[in-house]
């Protein structure tokens, strides 16, 4: 369980994000869920990293480098960076900012099993 209060706050707003993901997915809005479910992602990333070193990243490029650190450090950690990656390209990159969201029932997989993420990563913190 997270320990900080920042870091409480960071993972709520991970929960925030994943809620309005699966409302737009709902809507079938899949372009801006697959948008919310990074955004929930990464919050849940940073939040862990925040628990695990003291640090907060600003950037998307911190989070990946720091969670690659990690995983030099805890292997228990590479399932979570592996999916943290896969979220990354899929949901942010090719979704979201290509507007590339086939195939669709991947995707919205993919923004259904942000939950397991937070949870993993709250687990994990």
């Amino acid at each position: 369980m997270l320990k900080t209060e920042q870091g409480k706050i960071i993972m709520d707003g991970a929960w925030a994000q994943y809620d309005e993901a699966i409302a737009l997915l709902d809507q079938g809005n899949l372009r801006e869920a697959a948008g919310k479910a990074w955004c929930a992602v990464r919050q849940a990333a940073d939040a862990l990293l925040l628990e695990r070193t003291g640090q907060e990243t600003t950037e998307i490029w911190e989070t990946s480098t720091a969670l690659d650190w990690l995983v030099l450090d805890d292997a228990s950690l590479s399932s979570l960076e592996t999916r943290y990656t896969v979220a990354l390209v899929f949901l942010y990159g090719d979704c979201y900012i290509e507007n590339n969201c086939e195939p669709e029932d991947y995707h919205a997989e993919l923004i259904r099993e942000t939950a397991d993420f937070i949870r993993d990563a709250e687990r994990l913190a």
